[in-house]
């Protein structure tokens, strides 16, 4: 691989994990179909790429990092995995097995990275004590970058540019059955990211329409595309059964609304603010604090406009706002606009409102605003669109990531402006009177249904796994158990199984690092043997 690939390649990872995305860098870069594809083009072959980086997302489906924990660097291995795949024209299943132990090993960048974010945090300190807003951005944006920068393109680099040159001798070496055992594991391992992606929707009612999306596919033979518009009319029937109307809620949004006025804060000011909170909210995000730094650089903007001439009360907002907070981002902007509103009441004179107050009630709501917006975004709305771009892409079409990336900015930008308008506007009775109208319910419901049946339909048409065993029954005749028997029975029984086996063991808390290694050694174990074809 020539030297400057190699460098495209370590700053498309670095960019993937940056904050230089415009917000939305978790939700579209870093995933492995966005990351495959832009690999693909620096390669040369983005088709390739983005077919690599599909198969590779089938595994992160269900993607959350909650409180700094994670499966696995997800971008990591998009690149890695295309870089593998392209440059050793190898198939997108040995790709997969390649790529994964990677991801694990980048889970070393990750926790590095937030470990040493947290000295920055004594920096910011001491410019929060001087009320210093106009250099806060080197506390939260330029430090944890440049160090990112650092602890990113070095081994991305070493990876692709000395292990893509060793890595089709070392295949040789090992042979052809070796290889393909290595396609047995990925086919297995995409089994890992549907069962996580189920953690937090496979209930109640729910667990039926699993099972009769992996029906529909099976018997049917429908391809992900039609079972995602399927699954939208089976969803809209199913609610309107159990007397779901929208328009009942048509008002929650303003009831208790304190109708905030911008009074000493223009738009202007919380536009700036709002961005702040989109763009870096996690750019020093750190095991002490987590998004504490970040809150206090979104909140900056609100403290000069209140205290331009009063540095002393600009430090005492500084520190508070810079403690520990961690939250749903999209979700909990809507605390970011409730807190800009609280302090401009406390500047126009409010004794209602104490430090102490505000204090609650940002800790009292981070922790239910993250528990809707993980279920929501990152349990089903974003695995949804994955697997329904995804089956567009495997097409062979790289429009399946362009549309992807265009709908989940969309997506993700609306949730982010609408909460944040709704906290500053509305007041924390809005966002109070929302939470327990039952509408959140509701609308989880419905998200879970709809991605059950898309996740019973993805099980049937990518996770892989079948019997190699065959029983002889005389002279030369030999019955082959999975296609005889297995297949007549129920087609891609062994798929059901294995991934009803990998969820098990995700609600018994089994780490997703401990799964991946399970059905790994599962298929490498049973592929030598012949067990697995």
């Amino acid at each position: 691989m020539k030297i400057g690939v190699a460098i495209a390649l370590a700053l498309l990872y670095f960019w993937g994990n940056s904050a230089l995305v415009f917000g939305v860098n978790w939700w579209t870069v870093m995933r492995p179909l966005v990351s495959g594809f832009l690999a693909g083009c620096i390669l040369g072959d983005p088709v390739t790429g983005a077919l690599v980086g599909a198969q590779v997302n089938i595994l992160y489906l269900g993607f959350i990092g909650a409180g700094g924990a994670v499966p696995g660097d997800i971008c990591l291995a998009g690149v890695v995995g295309t870089a593998f795949a392209i440059t050793n024209n190898l198939s997108v299943e040995t790709a997969m097995a390649l790529a994964v132990p990677v991801g694990i090993l980048g889970t070393i960048i990750w926790v590095v990275k937030l470990t040493l974010n947290t000295g920055f945090v004594r920096v910011g300190e001491k410019m929060a004590a001087k009320g210093d807003t106009k250099h806060f951005w080197v506390v939260n944006v330029l430090l944890p970058q440049a160090l990112l920068f650092l602890l990113s393109v070095i081994p991305c680099f070493l990876i692709v540019y000395y292990g893509t040159e060793y890595l089709q001798n070392v295949l040789d070496f090992l042979g052809d059955k070796v290889v393909g055992v290595l396609t047995i594991v990925g086919g297995m391992l995409p089994a890992v990211g549907v069962a996580l992606t189920l953690k937090s929707i496979f209930k109640g009612e729910s667990i039926l329409f699993f099972f009769l999306g992996f029906l529909l596919v099976a018997y049917f033979h429908l391809d992900m595309i039609s079972m995602g518009f399927l699954s939208i009319v089976i969803v809209l029937i199913y609610m309107q059964i159990k007397g779901f109307n929208f328009s009942e809620y048509k008002n929650v949004f303003a009831k208790n609304g304190e109708n905030n006025a911008y009074q000493m804060l223009d738009k202007k000011t919380i536009k700036k603010s709002w961005r702040r909170w989109v763009w870096f909210n996690q750019a020093c995000y750190n095991y002490e604090r987590m998004q504490g730094v970040g809150f206090c650089f979104s909140m900056t903007p609100i403290i000069e406009k209140l205290y331009p001439n009063n540095p002393e009360k600009r430090a005492e907002l500084m520190q508070t706002h810079m403690q520990f907070f961690n939250t749903e981002p999209q979700w909990g902007a809507c605390i970011i606009g409730l807190t800009a509103a609280m302090e401009e009441k406390r500047a126009q004179g409010s004794e209602e409102i104490t430090e102490d107050m505000i204090t609650s009630i940002k800790s009292g709501l981070m922790g239910p605003l993250a528990g809707i917006g993980d279920t929501i975004d990152g349990g089903v709305v974003t695995p949804l669109l994955l697997t329904l771009f995804i089956g567009i892409t495997q097409t062979g079409t790289v429009l399946g990531v362009i549309g992807y990336v265009l709908v989940e900015a969309a997506f993700m930008y609306l949730i982010y402006w609408n909460s944040y308008k709704l906290g500053y506007e509305k007041g924390s009775d809005a966002i109070v009177n929302i939470m327990e109208s039952g509408l959140i319910n509701k609308l989880i419901l419905g998200a879970s249904v709809m991605g059950c049946l898309v996740l019973g339909g993805l099980v049937c048409n990518y996770v892989s796994c079948s019997l190699g065993i065959l029983v002889p029954v005389g002279g030369d005749v030999l019955f082959n158990v999975q296609a005889e028997l297995l297949d007549k029975i129920l087609p891609g029984a062994l798929p059901l199984l294995l991934t009803l086996g990998c969820y098990k063991m995700v609600k018994k808390g089994v780490s997703s690092v401990k799964i991946i290694l399970i059905v790994a050694a599962i298929g490498l174990v049973g592929g030598l043997l012949g067990i697995l074809a």
